[in-house]
């Protein structure tokens, strides 16, 4: 009896019925031909059957590559996504696994940018203002063997998780555009890292990504410091970040250092009484923090002294960055400001939330950064296609005069961009 084509079993509303219809693998094989050999040895496993089997494991959030092999051997759907017949013999979850080793995580890059670009070609993504934020991944490992010589995963490390736990993982730093919650940014780190150090390289990576500037980066508190302020200014971008309050090591009943005006030019500060406080040179222990002193003898008789300082002369120490910092608190004050952070958590919270309810980013699936990174660039691009397919697919599944219609009127107002010519054009035609 002839078995009719599995397609013909996967419903038209399907999941990966929708991804495969804005999915575009032709780059595979070029992308990865020299990490095979074209004349020698057994015919190997198609690439993007492989990359295909991983974006299901993304899809789907399976976190073990056996349960994967599993689920692909009895579900229709899926033998239908990678192109394989009932009785056609599935690969071997090992062949999986050690097809990483051979890959290696630049084609799931190619993938990541590639679905960014038909995003940003599709008119999703506005750019005007991207949210940076780190989220914790737990490792695939014991807690006593993290650090070890031995340990089956030499790069996770501890970090502080949801509930104040000490866990093994790793951090995931992201980009989101406000508008669309697209991904346009990733980098993975030990969970001991510090995202607010890291900042910059990932927003200038999503830049340069986007070809354009934002007009601004929303990012939590972990990210106000000076330094990130003075980079976003060199490039011209705000920094939406709440800094911290202004203390000073003598106390909260003394002046902060906001009372203390600086003079770039002399290299001083002036405080309250008008007294100047000059450059002291750098802390022995933090060499990116500069000591400032006043004279003694002023001190001693200021009538703003009990105000100021208990010791016989005040001391101000503050980063190298320390005018940046003072303009992201003024700027922290400004309406503007506090209306652009609120955005903040709703978009980036709400993606990390989607990725590991659904995707399985709450749990790293293999042991080490870079494959940490390809599940972390397969995530990203799994849900960069949810929002491309939520918003092609809903002109796709329109009659066909209107689809007509609406391809017409882009043609007329010069705005072909705006949508993906290629999905368009055959849906015109269907």
């Amino acid at each position: 009896m002839l078995l009719p084509p599995l397609e013909v079993f996967v419903p038209s509303d399907h999941r990966l019925r929708r991804l495969a219809r804005v999915l575009d693998l032709k780059f595979i094989h070029e992308a990865v031909r020299d990490r095979y050999c074209q004349d020698n040895g057994r015919p190997s496993i198609d690439p993007e059957v492989i990359i295909r089997l991983f974006l299901i494991q993304a899809m789907e959030g399976i976190v073990h590559v056996r349960e994967l092999m599993r689920q692909v051997q009895v579900n229709l759907a899926y033998r239908w996504f990678i192109g394989y017949e009932l009785d056609e013999e599935l690969p071997d979850h090992s062949t999986l696994s050690r097809s990483l080793d051979r890959l290696g995580d630049r084609v799931f890059d190619d993938l990541f940018a590639r679905s960014i670009a038909q995003c940003q070609k599709s008119g999703l993504i506005e750019g005007k203002v991207l949210h940076v934020d780190a989220t914790t991944i737990r490792a695939d490992i014991n807690k006593d063997r993290v650090g070890r010589d031995d340990s089956a995963d030499p790069d996770a490390r501890f970090g502080h998780f949801p509930g104040g736990k000490l866990e093994p993982g790793y951090k995931q730093q992201t980009v989101v555009d406000d508008r669309s919650q697209v991904i346009v940014g990733v980098a993975v780190m030990p969970a001991n890292k510090s995202e607010g150090s890291h900042a910059i390289a990932v927003v200038d990576e999503a830049t340069a990504r986007l070809g354009k500037i934002p007009e601004a980066v929303c990012a939590d508190s972990a990210y106000a410091n000076g330094a990130n302020r003075k980079a976003c200014d060199e490039r011209g971008i705000r920094l939406v970040s709440p800094p911290p309050a202004p203390c000073t090591y003598t106390g909260d009943q003394f002046y902060s250092v906001e009372a203390f005006q600086y003079d770039k030019q002399a290299d001083e500060f002036v405080c309250p009484a008008g007294s100047r406080l000059r450059f002291a040179g750098t802390l022995v222990d933090r060499p990116s923090r500069r000591k400032y002193r006043a004279r003694a003898a002023t001190c001693r008789v200021c009538a703003m002294k009990s105000r100021c300082t208990n010791a016989p002369q005040r001391c101000l120490n503050v980063g190298v960055h320390h005018a940046a910092l003072m303009r992201l608190r003024a700027d922290s004050r400004t309406e503007s400001f506090r209306t652009l952070y609120r955005r903040r958590s709703p978009v980036i919270e709400g993606v990390f939330a989607e990725a590991k309810q659904w995707h399985g980013l709450r749990r790293a699936w293999r042991r080490g950064l870079s494959k940490m990174k390809v599940q972390s660039l397969l995530v990203a691009a799994v849900l960069n296609f949810k929002r491309l397919m939520a918003v092609l697919l809903a002109i796709l599944d329109l009659p066909k005069d209107t689809i007509q219609l609406i391809w017409s009127f882009l043609k007329t107002i010069g705005r072909i961009q705006l949508i993906d010519r290629r999905i368009i054009s055959r849906a015109a035609t269907k």
